[in-house]
């Protein structure tokens, strides 16, 4: 039978309390006993479901790990203030915490590692769309008006933001936080205001 996006699936609608339940659970093992030790059977225990309902919705452990670690999370992207340099800040701070979470200092190793395939790339780049579309979004409106001048590469910004900030986190934890932040937001400033 051929279905179109608008038709409805068969079988039971997705429970979200579910998908919630399963990525605290993956987060949880995550900072407890590590990457390697995160099974699915693990998750499924903690969240009180049943693996097979797990891979329902993640097509591999790594889907879901990815999802856990670089999904929705507690930091929404922050809207902007009119000041692209406190604007900088925050989104250095946001990407900082989520990084040093003890979920992510366990599990972006591994997921590095296991990310060998071009569907896994993939995967992480779709999750982190909408993120890099309001980053995006921030620089533009600071084009817009008049903040800052055309030119600036907000792909690589980002990517800049989200590396540095990753690896600092991973390296030193949050050792001397706020002057990183601080750091780090002047150098995406003049970046941006480069052109």
């Amino acid at each position: 039978m051929v279905t179109s996006e608008t038709s409805p699936r068969p079988g039971r609608p997705r429970d979200a309390d579910k998908d919630l339940a399963v990525l605290i659970a993956a987060r949880q093992l995550l900072a407890e006993v590590g990457y390697p030790q995160t099974t699915v059977v693990a998750i499924a225990k903690r969240a009180g479901v049943n693996s097979p309902a797990i891979y329902r919705r993640w097509p591999t452990r790594q889907a879901l790990l990815e999802e856990a670690i670089h999904g929705p999370g507690a930091y929404a992207p922050p809207e902007p203030t009119g000041d692209l340099r406190a604007d900088l800040a925050t989104w250095v701070r946001i990407f900082l915490a989520r990084a040093d979470s003890p979920a992510a200092r366990a599990g972006v190793p591994g997921l590095l590692a296991d990310s060998q395939t071009e569907e896994a790339r993939r995967r992480l780049l779709a999750i982190g769309a909408p993120v890099r579309k309001a980053f995006a979004e921030l620089l533009a409106g600071a084009v817009d008006d008049g903040r800052i001048a055309p030119g600036a590469d907000a792909e690589l910004v980002f990517e800049i933001l989200a590396g540095t900030t990753t690896f600092h986190a991973l390296s030193r934890g949050g050792e001397e936080a706020e002057r990183f932040v601080s750091r780090m937001a002047d150098a995406l400033y003049a970046l941006v205001t480069a052109g």
